[in-house]
């Protein structure tokens, strides 16, 4: 059994004390050391210690790789929702280290040509943790259309995605729902009848 971690700070900012408790409550279930976790993982046991800490918000890599390293025993009904649930913490506490939790919600509806799918992507990348381009392309399925220098003009509106296989690569990259992954490549298709990538109609 795993021994309890210290207490944490009060003055822990609340979504990174949420994050770690999440986290906390993920080991527990285990039964499991860091060290037996680590074994498991590319990962020291010291990285996956300071990751509960709440001394910072740990990187999007190193959530994975606990989450991976607990799941082999975690019920498998219980699986999924507590993915989902870490990941959801961890965005909250970049957002909250980022000041960016009081940002308007993403608007997929509405978004109507390619500047409104510039803006909206840049705020939904915001919304997923502004993870960095490096994990986005890591984790995009489909690395080969995001060079790491396009893809950062595309985030700091420079740019736009050139294709729907472009745009759909950075929003697997940022961890969408399966109902988010449908929006933009709906909010694509709604663009694309409308207008060219240089702004004039079709």
């Amino acid at each position: 059994m795993g021994r309890p971690e210290k207490p944490l700070n009060g003055s822990i900012p609340e979504y990174l004390a949420e994050l770690s408790v999440v986290l906390r409550e993920q080991r527990r279930v285990t039964g499991r050391t860091f060290a037996e976790l680590a074994e498991k993982t590319t990962v020291s046991a010291a990285t996956l210690k300071r990751a509960t800490s709440g001394s910072s918000v740990p990187r999007i890599e190193t959530i994975r790789q606990f989450y991976a390293a607990c799941r082999p025993y975690l019920p498998r009904e219980d699986q999924v929702p507590i993915w989902n649930a870490t990941l959801k913490a961890w965005q909250l506490a970049r957002m909250e280290e980022r000041g960016t939790l009081h940002a308007r919600r993403v608007r997929l509806d509405y978004i109507a040509d390619r500047r409104d799918l510039s803006r909206e992507l840049q705020l939904f990348w915001e919304k997923k943790g502004a993870p960095s381009v490096r994990v986005i392309r890591k984790y995009s399925g489909d690395q080969i259309v995001l060079p790491l220098t396009s893809l950062e003009r595309i985030l700091r509106r420079e740019a736009v995605p050139q294709t729907k296989r472009q745009l759909m690569a950075i929003v697997r990259g940022c961890f969408p729902t399966k109902l988010e992954e449908k929006k933009w490549e709906a909010a694509w298709d709604k663009v694309s009848r409308g207008y060219s990538l240089n702004g004039s109609a079709n």
